[in-house]
């Protein structure tokens, strides 16, 4: 199979503080005193769990504020104003492509005082009109999978149906296996924008997804069905932004196994009880790995790194044929028949019985994945953050070639997906940053 290259444009964007880049999300809120009127220049300071990353935000004369362009992830907020004690709210979940709207009220004080603050932020997106639900870890990882293929679970977002007649899943000799044919809305299969960490993760061959990362390498990854913003173009059905883990100050890591073998399960209720192997399932299926994240400079550079293994083997269902018997064959050469050469060297490749013409046969399937993903986030000050990001998965299916049944052949495939990102974010002011995206797929 030819192998095709993708290469994405650099996305250099100055970007208004309302605006979010894409997968990221926004904090915003207003900052009030106890009469209820507006605090005008309080500091907000947002901090990142496990990193001590932290954007800061000044309250304008309305005691509004917004912190655009965050990473999804954990934050403790800190509210500082002349004049009140400092208010805190410590594990604010921010979620991939959330506006997420976070009041303080505040106490009259000294800053050395300290106010914690709980149950305060609004899960409900007041900010935008847009329709999105984000599919976030805890679903992710304890959610029935079959196959452990995430992108499945876009078909939880109201709007989106499963839709495989339409022709973008070319199979496995072209479409890499794990694509999910979903329609939105009423959309087209191939209308639905996919990232990866803010990259173009769209195979462009058939505009389907590329394959997702393992759920244990997931974080999220957010679905946008209807009146999403204009930085998402090129589509007119879903938005689906995938975002990876990343590490933190604490090494943290899995190792997993999961396995699905005839042995262990129960005989098909509707299996017929004189087959030799007593109708078991004949499906085995090895999925094994593991994740490793923590830090490699404390509270500037972090890893994340996991690796998932496929074993897969089958049988497929029982495929019926009909090819002449040895008794056709024999009462036509008696009867002065000749046989054509092409079809004489054709017979001894086909399963022929005495006496029967109909003959039943499966189909053996062995496929293999391997999954790779690695990734750096590397803080050079609190305005300056730059990710790279990496992502390999490689499939192999063996072809089907049995020389007493050619009617068993099948094509095999050998499929490779790489994608690369280089993804920095700068800060100049607290109303105006630079995100900058670099992706490359191959």
């Amino acid at each position: 199979m030819k192998k095709h290259v993708l290469l994405v444009p650099l996305a250099l964007l100055f970007i208004p503080m309302s605006v979010r880049a894409q997968g990221l999300g926004s904090l915003a809120g207003r900052v009030t005193d106890p009469s209820g009127a507006a605090v005008a220049s309080a500091k907000v300071i947002a901090t990142q769990e496990g990193t001590t990353y932290l954007r800061t935000a000044v309250t304008d004369a309305e005691g509004l504020y917004v912190i655009p362009s965050l990473q999804p992830s954990t934050y403790n907020l800190t509210v500082e104003a002349s004049g009140f004690s400092t208010s805190k709210e410590n594990g604010v979940n921010l979620l991939a492509d959330q506006t997420l709207t976070v009041n303080f009220g505040m106490k009259l004080g000294m800053t050395t005082e300290v106010v914690m603050v709980s149950g305060n932020a609004l899960q409900v997106d007041t900010s935008t009109s847009t329709l999105k639900q984000v599919i976030e870890q805890q679903r992710l990882i304890e959610l029935p999978l079959n196959g452990r293929n995430a992108a499945q679970l876009t078909l939880l977002v109201p709007g989106t149906v499963n839709s495989p007649g339409g022709g973008a899943d070319q199979g496995t000799t072209k479409t890499f296996p794990g694509a999910v044919t979903i329609s939105a809305n009423g959309s087209r299969q191939n209308q639905v924008s996919y990232q990866l960490d803010g990259g173009n993760y769209v195979d462009e061959y058939t505009n389907v997804n590329q394959p997702f990362p393992f759920p244990d390498a997931l974080q999220e990854f957010s679905v946008q069905t209807s009146n999403y913003s204009a930085e998402y173009g090129q589509n007119a059905g879903a938005v689906v932004n995938v975002i990876t883990k990343s590490g933190t100050n604490n090494f943290h890591g899995d190792v997993f196994e999961f396995l699905r073998n005839s042995v262990f399960n129960a005989r098909n209720f509707f299996a017929p009880l004189n087959l030799k192997d007593g109708g078991r399932d004949q499906l085995k299926r090895n999925q094994f790995g593991g994740t490793v994240g923590g830090p490699i400079v404390h509270d500037k550079t972090f890893f994340f790194a996991g690796f998932q293994g496929t074993r897969l083997r089958n049988v497929g269902n029982p495929t019926s044929s009909t090819v002449p018997s040895q008794a056709d064959i024999t009462a036509f050469t008696a009867g002065g028949g000749t046989i054509d050469p092409t079809v004489a060297n054709l017979l001894p490749l086909l399963p022929i019985q005495p006496t029967s013409r109909s003959v039943t046969f499966v189909r053996p399937d062995r496929q293999n994945f391997n999954e790779v993903l690695g990734r750096v986030d590397h803080a050079f000050n609190q305005s300056d953050r730059l990710s790279v990001r990496y992502d390999y998965n490689y499939f192999s299916k063996a072809a089907v070639f049995v020389p007493t049944n050619i009617l068993t052949y099948a094509d095999g495939s050998k499929i490779a997906n790489q994608n690369y990102l280089i993804h920095e974010t700068h800060v100049f002011r607290s109303s105006l940053l630079n995100d900058f995206r670099f992706s490359y797929a191959r």
